[in-house]
């Protein structure tokens, strides 16, 4: 879900970020659980930039109001994490699965599905567990299994927004290429001019 880059090109404009957010999830899902969900990541990746500090049910809630704006099974969702967040890894998956978001996993559990509702909740909960080590938040959000790398890479971004390239482990960084074409520094460059050409 590359949705995370929106949050912070437009984080002083939440309208344009939900807007912008929407258009772009629309190329590739029509279901509006899944612009909701966008547009979650959108914004706690917004927030997570440019808060001092994490409180949770403050920022649960700011990310769930503009998820209701597509979707209000989504926000709930979201507005749901408060109440198992303080739950260790796994007893939280177990109360996520409980709460039977994914119709086709209640039955069986095979880590957190591909469905847009509880990945956006497991992400938002692995980074609101550790939200300045992200690390801990990219173990968090893969560790229960199921969908990992949309996971990982919705807590990471979100995680990476706050912190920034200096919170990155720099032997992932040192790894991050195309092809051995493109390094971490080149696509930093790129992401700082697409921005210019944005704004």
């Amino acid at each position: 879900m590359p949705a995370a880059p929106l949050g912070i090109l437009f984080r002083d404009d939440a309208a344009r970020m939900v807007r912008s957010t929407r258009e772009q999830s629309l190329v590739t899902h029509r279901d509006p659980r899944c612009a909701a969900g966008a547009i979650a990541v959108a914004g706690a990746a917004a927030l997570a930039s440019s808060v001092e500090r994490v409180v949770p049910d403050e920022f649960l809630g700011r990310v769930a109001a503009w998820a209701r704006e597509e979707d209000r099974s989504v926000a709930d969702a979201i507005l749901s994490v408060t109440s198992w967040l303080d739950l260790a890894p796994v007893e939280a998956a177990r109360r996520l699965h409980q709460a039977g978001l994914d119709a086709e996993q209640r039955d069986s559990w095979r880590g957190i599905s591909t469905f847009v509702t509880p990945s956006v909740a497991w992400s938002l909960y692995a980074f609101l567990r550790s939200p300045d080590d992200y690390w801990t938040t990219i173990c968090t959000a893969i560790g229960v299994g199921g969908d990992t790398d949309t996971m990982a890479a919705m807590a990471g971004a979100i995680s990476g927004a706050r912190g920034g390239t200096g919170s990155l482990p720099q032997p992932l960084l040192a790894a991050l290429n195309d092809r051995g074409a493109w390094t971490a520094d080149d696509l930093e460059r790129l992401a700082h001019q697409s921005a210019r050409i944005a704004l």
